[in-house]
C-alpha cells in the first residue's frame, strides 16, 4: 500500500495527520449546534474530538434522520420521545444493504447510544437525531459510525408562526436522480448533492425551496422531503416509482390521513400542471416535518394559506408525534 506522506490543503503542503484534525474540526465542531457530546465508534466522546481524516470517503456515507419530540406539548420542555424509531433503523439498515455496507452494531445497541447522547448533552427540547455511517480509509470492509444530536425549532404545534410563514417553491431545472444512476431509496449523502443543487439554484432566484421532476417529466419530491398535494379533498402523493426517499413521514401520513382523519389518499404520478393546479401542496419528512407552500413558479396554490386540509393534518402530526394520540403510542420510544 502506498501512503502519502504529505498532500495540499488549502494552499499549503501538509501532513496528512495534521490534516485530520484541521479537517476533524470543520466535519464536528464544539459548537456543532449547540452539542457537546456525540457518539463515535462506540463511546461517547466530545464533539471537537471527533475528527478524522480529510481522506476519509465521506461521499460514500449513509445517514438517517431521526427526531424525539417533547412528551404531551412538541412547543414546551421536558421529557423527550424518539418517534418512528424502528422505521428509521430499518431504512438505515436498507440503506446500508443497497450500499455495500455492513453495520457492526444491532439496533438496540444503537437504541441506546442515541439515548446516551441526548442525556450526555442535557436535552430538553425537540432533538434531531443523525446517525452516520462511512467505510474507513484503510479498511473499507469496517465502517465509521457517528451518532450526532442537536435540538431544533419545529414548525409543528397550533399557532406555530413558522407554520404559516410564506414560501415560494419552483420547479428545478435540475431532474431528481434517477434509479439507474444513484439509489433514490437509500438515504445516501451521494444523493443529496442533487438537491444541493436544486437548493442553491432556488436561493440564487430567490426562492425558498424547489420541486424536482423526475427523468420521465413527472413529479418527485423537494430537496430532502416528499410532497403532498391536495385537490378536491383528496391528499394526493407521487409513488415510490417517481424516484422518490421512501420516507418514513410519508407512510406514517398516508395511514393517519386516511385511518384517522378520513381524508381519501391516492398515490400516483403528478404532471408538473396538475401540480401548478393544486388547492394545497406541503412537503414532508423529518427534517421538513409537515411544511406548507405559497405557490410554485409564481402561481398561488388555492384560496388559503394555510390551507385547510394542510393544516388539519400538521395539527394531528403534532398531537401523534407528541404521544397525544393512544393508538399510535406504540411508534415512540423514551429518548
Amino acid at each position: 500500500m502506498f501512503i502519502a506522506r504529505s498532500c495540499v490543503f488549502g494552499s499549503k503542503l501538509i501532513n496528512p495527520c495534521k490534516l485530520a484534525f484541521i479537517r476533524g474540526r470543520f466535519l464536528m465542531s464544539a459548537a456543532f449546534h449547540g452539542a457537546k457530546f456525540c457518539w463515535m465508534d462506540g463511546e461517547i466522546i466530545e464533539t471537537d474530538k471527533a475528527v478524522v481524516s480529510a481522506m476519509e470517503p465521506i461521499h460514500l456515507s449513509i445517514f438517517e434522520g431521526i427526531k424525539a419530540y417533547v412528551k404531551n406539548d412538541v412547543n414546551a420542555s421536558g421529557k423527550l420521545n424518539i418517534f418512528q424509531w424502528e422505521s428509521h433503523v430499518a431504512r438505515l439498515w436498507r440503506s446500508a444493504a443497497v450500499c455495500g455496507m455492513n453495520i457492526p452494531y444491532a439496533g438496540e445497541n444503537l437504541l441506546e447510544a442515541t439515548r446516551k447522547t441526548v442525556r450526555a448533552n442535557g436535552f430538553s427540547t425537540n432533538v434531531y437525531i443523525q446517525p452516520r455511517i462511512w467505510p474507513r480509509a484503510e479498511a473499507p470492509k469496517d465502517v465509521h459510525f457517528i451518532i450526532p444530536v442537536w435540538a431544533f425549532e419545529t414548525v409543528l404545534g397550533r399557532n406555530n408562526p413558522r407554520f404559516s410563514k410564506q414560501r415560494r417553491f419552483i420547479i428545478s431545472s435540475w431532474r431528481r436522480i434517477a434509479s439507474d444512476a444513484l439509489p433514490p431509496q437509500a438515504k445516501a449523502w451521494a444523493n443529496y448533492g442533487n438537491s444541493a443543487l436544486a437548493m442553491r439554484e432556488a436561493e440564487r432566484l430567490g426562492y425558498d425551496g424547489a420541486i424536482f421532476l423526475d427523468n420521465r417529466g413527472f413529479v418527485s419530491e423537494g430537496t430532502g422531503a416528499s410532497i403532498m398535494t391536495v385537490r378536491n379533498g383528496k391528499l394526493i402523493t407521487p409513488p415510490v416509482s417517481a424516484s422518490i426517499l421512501e420516507s418514513v413521514t410519508r407512510e406514517t401520513l398516508l395511514r393517519i390521513v386516511s385511518e384517522d382523519l378520513g381524508i381519501p389518499v391516492e398515490v400516483r404520478d403528478i404532471t408538473r400542471v396538475e401540480l401548478y393546479a393544486s388547492d394545497e401542496a406541503f412537503l414532508c419528512g423529518t427534517g421538513w416535518e409537515i411544511t406548507p407552500i405559497t405557490s410554485i413558479d409564481d402561481l398561488p396554490l388555492g384560496d388559503e394559506y394555510p390551507g385547510v386540509v394542510t393544516k388539519r393534518i400538521s395539527e394531528y402530526y403534532a398531537d401523534v408525534v407528541a404521544g397525544n394520540v393512544e393508538k399510535h403510542k406504540e411508534w415512540l420510544i423514551s429518548a
